[in-house]
């Protein structure tokens, strides 16, 4: 499909750059680098052409109708191609003549292209991320990491399941309660001071919490020479005395993680040093054994007869049943390294978590579009949620272009 721009239709386009919405658009638009994303597909369809069939619609307008729909919260791709029929200054914007609005059918053909070329929207993520650490200072050097379900378009109670690759993964709502979602699990870095992401990583639905800490960390510093953050903070799901060790040593950050409770109960919270524990009462440790797998053995000072308590109600340490083990050398998890668990200064970090993971993780689903989709399998929903991300960076950076910092994180436009 070919377009013939006349002077009438360049008036009428310019005068919807120049509305509100317009100008946002733009300036999300100029945000992301996708020219080389769009040559490569190019290239593949000049290859493939045929001098017998029709010529297809422009890229560049199709790729700004699926930033648009992803930036104005579209739920699905023929709401895409109804929502440019119905406005005519959105058509305009995007480049496309609001007589000729491409069929959804076209919409779909680029979107698969755009599967075929993930690794360019990929990069085009990531130097937009690098853009934005330009102008945001802090970014990234206190980051947590957390993991959200993202829905696949299929109904895991009817056979044969119209996605196989998906699965049922449980979520945490508070206290004991647990809801269970059926697709894939997005890992999100987060950068804790500025509240956006600063990676991405999509996986199947089994992939353990505990066993996906360090494997994006360790990419995003491939991807990024200036990643290298000082802090690195998640819930307990990421406990594990593997974890502490890689943050500590392969990342040279500290590790602000919860402690899950071994072995059940509560979580017994000490000081001091793996040689010389103290617990939480300020009684020294009674030492009991050691063993080459778990380390050194430990036991309540009182039930050991060596001290009287002065909070038995508060520690059940003071269980006869209960002992703590301790790693020998360097034990991380339990005392922290350059910041010492339980501190003032460890508690504020670890306070920073939910409102930096939570705020990113509800923008990107109730205003980027990342729930509302009609794909199935890994390869589709991979696509769509960098997409989501990647309009979410585009939006923040096009705002501290234009110097409206305190708007980085804004979804929806004030009604004037």
């Amino acid at each position: 499909m070919t377009y013939y721009y006349d002077n009438a239709y360049e008036e009428r386009r310019q005068v919807a750059l120049r509305s509100p919405l317009g100008e946002e658009l733009e300036g999300i638009f100029a945000s992301i680098p996708y020219k080389e994303l769009l040559n490569a597909i190019l290239l593949e369809r000049t290859r493939a052409f045929s001098p017998l069939g029709r010529l297809g619609y422009p890229l560049e307008p199709l790729l700004k109708g699926i930033v648009a729909s992803h930036y104005l919260g579209v739920k699905s791709t023929s709401a895409i191609v109804r929502r440019l029929q119905e406005d005519e200054i959105l058509a305009l914007i995007c480049g496309f003549d609001p007589d000729d609005i491409p069929h959804y059918k076209a919409f779909c053909r680029f979107i698969k292209k755009l599967r075929r070329f993930q690794h360019l929207l990929d990069a085009c993520l990531n130097q937009t991320t690098t853009e934005l650490k330009g102008f945001l200072p802090g970014f990234g050097e206190v980051v947590a990491v957390d993991s959200t379900p993202v829905r696949s378009h299929s109904n895991p109670n009817k056979k044969p399941i119209s996605d196989p690759q998906a699965g049922w993964i449980p979520k945490e709502t508070g206290g004991e309660r647990e809801e269970w979602h059926f697709g894939y699990k997005l890992h999100l870095i987060t950068c804790v001071e500025h509240k956006l992401p600063v990676y991405k990583k999509l996986t199947m639905a089994d992939v353990q919490d505990v066993e996906f800490l360090l494997p994006p960390l360790k990419e995003a510093r491939e991807v990024f020479r200036w990643f290298n953050p000082s802090a690195i903070i998640s819930d307990r799901g990421y406990d594990s005395h593997d974890n502490f060790k890689g943050v500590v040593e392969d990342l040279q950050a500290d590790p602000i993680i919860g402690l899950i409770a071994k072995g059940g109960g509560d979580v017994l919270e000490i000081s001091g040093t793996p040689a010389a524990p103290v617990c939480a009462a300020g009684l020294p440790l009674i030492y009991r054994g050691w063993d080459k797998d778990r380390g050194l053995k430990y036991q309540c000072p009182e039930v050991a007869r060596k001290a009287y308590c002065p909070m038995p109600l508060k520690c059940d340490l003071g269980n006869p049943k209960r002992t703590l083990w301790v790693q020998p050398v360097h034990d991380y998890r339990r005392f922290g390294w350059r910041i010492k668990r339980g501190t003032d200064e460890w508690k504020a970090l670890y306070r920073k978590r939910v409102p930096a993971v939570e705020h990113v993780n509800s923008r990107l689903k109730e205003t980027r579009r990342l729930e509302a989709h009609c794909f199935r399998t890994f390869d589709k929903i991979n696509t769509h949620t960098t997409l989501s991300v990647l309009v979410m960076q585009a939006a923040a950076l096009a705002k501290a272009k234009a110097g409206r910092m305190d708007e980085l994180r804004v979804c929806v436009r004030p009604v004037s």
